[in-house]
């Protein structure tokens, strides 16, 4: 009944994936969520919470939350900038600084593995089938919501 269901197996590799991405950042204290997240915090600083929702794809509030626990983790820090008295910019601490060896290493362990494991053609397949059906999805119900 669910093996041509294409909820029920995503979700289930999902969950999988979670389980690889959840025990490899474990050491470092943060959630796949949270790691990314100040991956690229790291990489790109002083972007706006709404800047990298956008950027990464999720909704503000959801990048809100991410960012209260990363700063109560002392790992980022909110700035107050000139131009805009509403807006704060993200910064990385020193302590988040830290992190960003560990983050990498992790990563790159991660993108190894589950290479080894599917093969560097299946993650390639896998993520553009995943990219293109997020598209189509989204443009669909975007459609729906202006209908």
């Amino acid at each position: 009944m669910f093996d041509e269901c294409l909820y029920f197996n995503a979700t289930k590799f999902t969950r999988i994936i979670n389980s690889f991405w959840e025990e490899a950042y474990r050491p470092i204290g943060l959630s796949p969520s949270h790691a990314y997240l100040l991956q690229f915090i790291l990489d790109q600083p002083g972007n706006t919470p709404k800047n990298l929702a956008e950027k990464m794809d999720l909704k503000l509030s959801t990048v809100t939350r991410f960012v209260d626990a990363l700063s109560a983790k002392g790992l980022v820090k909110r700035r107050k900038e000139n131009k805009d008295k509403r807006e704060c910019s993200i910064y990385p601490t020193k302590e988040g600084k830290k992190l960003k060896a560990d983050l990498n290493r992790t990563s790159n362990m991660l993108h190894k593995k589950i290479r080894k494991i599917l093969g560097d053609n299946g993650v390639s397949d896998a993520l553009s089938l995943f990219k293109e059906f997020s598209s189509r999805i989204k443009i669909e119900k975007e459609g729906e919501n202006n209908a």
